[in-house]
């Protein structure tokens, strides 16, 4: 097995990246080692956010001598714009600031149910495959060969949760997840007020090599309920802070003095503002007894402070985290249709069960922009399912077809074979499936369903449903668990000599032997 693992070791990149997360998990920062990324996000907002982020952001730059740039994202495009005045525009430490105040402080349409899972996945998204808007430069992605920090407060506490979820089950490590009285709104905190939007709790997954959270809560009640509270976490380090000494001076509620709290740990003046309010001297010497020096920031890679052991985090579940978020509409929602460039989505129920209904007054189903990987195994193209049904009679020359638009293209591109007569769908959903080209993947996209009447009008509704986009395992990866390791081995060891359509017969030849084994042994990882 030593000997698999060290083959394993050589040829996987996995290896590099996670290098990242033993570095820290051993207690030690990263600081000046690699280029950092630091991403920030706020939580429920009914209108722009715009103030306390991006002091936030800059206060980060000043950490790093203003060796690096900030950028906020723009929703309507997709893009990362430079933010003026902040730094030197280099690569060297890049700070986001991510923008969803439309749908953290309620959805432009349908219920707010699943919101947070679906902003998390274009966050993911614009990281893996970033799209600069004119005047701005940066790295093709924000994650390869970098110090990932994410700062998430109240529901952006959840939101780098789903994030970082996504890039783990893509392989890839995080270096420090940091959380601001996390909130869900999932109706477990604050229960007078809160309602259910089907907020997931952050979770520390096990990409993250190190995770601190700083929380507080004033046991909800009438008044009180209005300042929601936070809350402790599985496998980080949890700090309570003080309800009575945060409630002494800055917000109304201390709530938001959170967030204060931990930029007064970047930005270490006396007078110091994050936009909105001022670290004063009493907060210097009741917030921080022990100084702010040492504390919270301290332990990035940009602070270098050592780490306190804590406990790993959990394996990403590849479950959790779809390609296409939401693709069976759920609950009636319209979360991964309706914002980050989704749109179109005209839900019907039937017997509670959610679809979509493409008509001559909404002809086109857009999601959200998603990263859509690429194929595992060039013999294995990834592949798009959904189930398609006509609603009464078929217009003539009415056709329905699918399309993916790349992040920076001006036009999407069909998808081979995935166009039908709609006289040709019956009038029971029934599944379809075709494969995705490897050109239309390994990028930010986004999927169109398109009702056309050919130039002639539509005539013609169209129902959707469980839309899915799946990426085969490998063909060594017998058991399907996105690694090929011992397990796999053993299998196939199992299964040895004649063993015709079985998985471990990985060229198909009618027999488990040699060159099955050896095309395993070269797939490890």
């Amino acid at each position: 097995m030593a000997y698999l693992e060290a083959m394993r070791d050589a040829i996987v990149p996995w290896r590099i990246v996670s290098s990242l997360v033993a570095a820290a998990a051993c207690g030690t920062a990263l600081a000046g080692s690699v280029p950092t990324t630091t991403v920030i996000v706020h939580g429920f907002s009914p209108s722009g956010k715009g103030a306390w982020v991006q002091a936030t952001a800059s206060a980060v730059i000043a950490r790093v001598g203003g060796q690096g740039t900030v950028y906020r994202y723009q929703d309507e495009f997709g893009a990362w714009t430079r933010v003026p005045g902040i730094g030197n525009g280099s690569a060297d430490h890049i700070v986001l600031i991510f923008n969803w105040d439309a749908d953290s402080g309620g959805a432009e349409e349908g219920p707010n149910l699943g919101y947070v899972q679906a902003a998390g996945d274009a966050l993911h998204a614009t990281m893996r495959d970033a799209t600069y808007a004119p005047g701005s430069s940066g790295p093709a992605d924000l994650v390869t060969g970098r110090a990932s920090h994410f700062i998430g407060h109240s529901r952006g506490a959840c939101l780098i949760s789903e994030a970082i979820l996504r890039l783990g089950v893509a392989g890839i490590a995080v270096d420090q997840m940091t959380t601001l009285d996390p909130h869900p709104v999932n109706g477990t905190l604050d229960a007078r007020y809160n309602l259910n939007w089907g907020d997931p709790v952050p979770q520390r997954w096990s990409n993250v090599a190190w995770a601190d959270n700083y929380w507080r809560a004033d046991g909800g009640g009438l008044l009180n309920g209005l300042d929601f509270d936070g809350m402790p976490l599985d496998n980080v380090l949890n700090v309570q802070l003080s309800e009575s000494l945060l409630n002494c001076c800055a917000y109304s509620f201390s709530h938001s003095d959170v967030h204060l709290w931990y930029f007064g740990t970047i930005s270490l003046a006396t007078g110091a503002s994050n936009g909105e309010e001022t670290v004063t001297a009493q907060m210097r010497s009741s917030w921080w007894p022990e100084g702010a020096a040492n504390v919270g920031f301290a332990r990035s890679a940009i602070g270098g402070a050592a780490r306190p052991t804590i406990s790993p985090g959990i394996a990403p579940n590849p479950a959790l985290a779809p390609i296409l978020h939401n693709g069976n509409f759920v609950g009636g929602t319209r979360a991964g249709w309706a914002m980050h460039g989704g749109s179109g989505a005209t839900l019907q129920s039937e017997s509670g069960n959610w679809f979509a209904r493409l008509s001559s007054a909404r002809p086109q189903l857009t999601h959200n922009r998603s990263y859509l990987p690429a194929p595992r195994d060039p013999s294995r193209p990834v592949q798009l399912s959904m189930a398609v049904r006509r609603s009464g009679a078929a217009g003539s020359g009415d056709a329905l077809r699918v399309e993916i638009q790349g992040a920076g293209d001006e036009t999407a591109t069909p998808v081979p074979g995935a166009s039908w007569p709609v006289s040709s769908l019956g009038t029971s959903f029934a599944g379809v499936t075709v494969p995705i080209p490897p050109e239309l993947c390994g990028m930010t996209a986004r999927l169109h369903v398109v009702l056309d009447g050919g130039g002639n009008g539509i005539a013609s509704n169209v129902d959707i449903d469980d839309i899915v986009i799946t990426v085969p395992p490998r063909a060594a990866d017998l058991n399907g668990d996105l690694r090929v390791d011992g397990t796999d081995l053993g299998a196939l060891l199992a299964a040895w000599g004649p063993c015709s359509g079985c998985p471990a017969d990985i060229n198909g030849d009618g027999s488990v032997n040699a060159i099955d084994l050896a095309a395993l042994l070269a797939a490890l990882g």
